[in-house]
């Protein structure tokens, strides 16, 4: 991470980043009327594809690829000096076309498959998360701390069953086998939130399975810059699909991380 140990240039990335997070959030917040595109597990919205292009205008101008959801520029992590953006221009779409206070904007950097910055806003409640491995993660200048439990018998999980994800009943077991090892679990409806919850100790971990990488990428830095344990692996699954975990302490993340 050493191209990042310039103070200056991570700082002005992640204002960047905020930037261009608030700007949609109000762009989303504006419009009460979206016309939806209904999908056979998920929506798009008419939401998602501005967000997408207002993200882009902000993003260009850094000259660092951008991966989006929406626009996918897909293929191995690099661009410049190994950096990409990856976007989520509008995290918790269904909830949001229902009106549901729980979406976001989701703006990550990673360098390589290393998570360097994250960006996550909340615009329901004009809260806006930053941070990253060399940069104390915050809510709106507030220093997040991830919570302290270290089992997960004693653990409140965020999860979710991503929309890629096979619906057969062998798949719907294998997600409730996974979530009755938790003392609660929480299902969102938005990976980029839970994650960010995660970071401010709200949950005390979080894991998914079958989730894309653009789901998550800007939670994960979140999670790791208030002194928690995060990672997204692609395991069996094909790129950019994979496997999410974040956990307040190590202990707990060692123990989720056996059980996968």
């Amino acid at each position: 991470m050493d191209w990042f140990r310039e103070t200056s240039r991570l700082t002005e990335l992640a204002e960047i980043g905020c930037s261009a997070a608030r700007e949609v959030g109000k762009l989303l917040g504006a419009r009460e009327s979206m016309s939806v595109l209904e999908l056979e597990h998920d929506v798009k919205s008419e939401g998602d594809f501005l967000a997408d292009e207002l993200i882009k205008e902000h993003l260009s101008k850094t000259g660092i690829p951008i991966m989006s959801e929406e626009s996918k520029g897909i293929g191995e992590l690099g661009g410049i000096d190994g950096l990409n953006w990856i976007v989520d221009p509008l995290d918790g779409t269904v909830n949001y076309t229902l009106g549901m206070p729980l979406s976001c904007v989701s703006i990550a950097l990673w360098k390589g498959d290393e998570p360097v910055l994250g960006v996550v806003y909340d615009f329901c409640r004009s809260a806006l998360y930053v941070g990253g491995p060399s940069m104390a993660s915050r809510c709106n200048g507030e220093l997040l701390r991830v919570s302290d439990i270290t089992e997960m018998k004693s653990a409140v999980v965020g999860t979710g069953f991503p929309s890629g994800r096979s619906y057969v009943r062998e798949e719907l077991d294998r997600f409730a086998e996974s979530v009755a090892r938790y003392r609660k679990a929480r299902l969102l409806g938005s990976a980029a939130l839970s994650m960010a919850w995660v970071a401010r100790g709200w949950l005390d971990c979080y894991e998914e399975r079958g989730i894309y990488l653009w789901d998550v990428a800007a939670g994960i830095p979140l999670v790791l810059g208030a002194g928690g344990v995060s990672k997204w692996m692609e395991g069996s699954w094909e790129f950019p699909k994979g496997v999410a975990l974040a956990a307040g302490r190590s202990e707990l993340f060692a123990e989720m991380e056996s059980c996968i």
